[in-house]
C-alpha cells in the first residue's frame, strides 16, 4: 500500500514539476530577463540542488526522515508559487536557491529511506517504476503546461503548480 501511495505522490509532484521547469521557468525568463536570466535562475536551482544533496548527506539519523522530506517538498512548493512574484529576478533567483535545496534534501533522504526499507528482492523493480513515474509524466507534464501558459502566461502557472505539489505530497 505504501508503494502505491508513493507512486501516485511521485506522479503528482512530477506532473507539476515538470511544466514549471520545462515550459513556465523558460517562458518567464524569456518575457522578463532574457536568456542570460535565465542561465542565472538555473544555476541557483543547481546549486540550491547541491547544497541540499550535502545537506541530507550530513542530516545523520534523522528520527523521521519521512516527514522531514515531506516538509521540505512543502516547503519547495511554497517557494515555486512565489517565484513570479517576489521581487523580479532576484528574488526568483532566491526562491529556486530554496526549491533547489528543498527539492535536494527531501529526495536524498527520500530515495535513502526507500532503499532501506524495501526488501532487497524487489528494490529494483519498485524503484524502476519510482522513476517511470517520474520521468514518465514528464510529456504530458509540458503539454499541459505548454496549454496553460499559452492562455494563462507564465506567472499563474507558478501558485498552480505549487497547489498541486502541496496536495500531493
Amino acid at each position: 500500500r505504501a508503494i502505491q501511495v508513493i507512486m501516485v505522490v511521485a506522479i503528482a509532484a512530477n506532473l507539476a514539476n515538470g511544466g514549471q521547469n520545462g515550459v513556465a521557468l523558460p517562458a518567464l525568463a524569456h518575457a522578463h530577463w532574457g536568456a542570460g536570466g535565465y542561465g542565472i535562475l538555473l544555476a541557483c536551482t543547481a546549486a540550491g540542488a547541491v547544497i541540499g544533496t550535502l545537506a541530507a548527506a550530513r542530516s545523520g539519523r534523522l528520527r523521521n526522515p519521512a516527514m522531514t522530506a515531506s516538509l521540505a517538498f512543502i516547503i519547495a512548493a511554497g517557494a515555486v508559487s512565489g517565484v513570479p512574484y517576489l521581487g523580479g529576478e532576484a528574488g526568483a533567483a532566491a526562491l529556486l536557491l530554496l526549491i533547489g535545496v528543498c527539492n535536494g534534501l527531501g529526495n536524498v533522504l527520500f530515495y535513502t529511506m526507500a532503499q532501506r526499507s524495501i526488501p532487497s528482492a524487489i528494490l529494483g523493480r519498485v524503484l524502476s517504476m519510482l522513476m517511470l513515474c517520474s520521468a514518465g509524466t514528464f510529456p504530458l507534464s509540458v503539454a499541459v503546461a505548454g496549454v496553460l501558459v499559452r492562455h494563462l502566461g507564465p506567472a499563474p502557472f507558478f501558485p498552480i503548480a505549487g497547489a498541486f505539489l502541496v496536495v500531493a505530497v
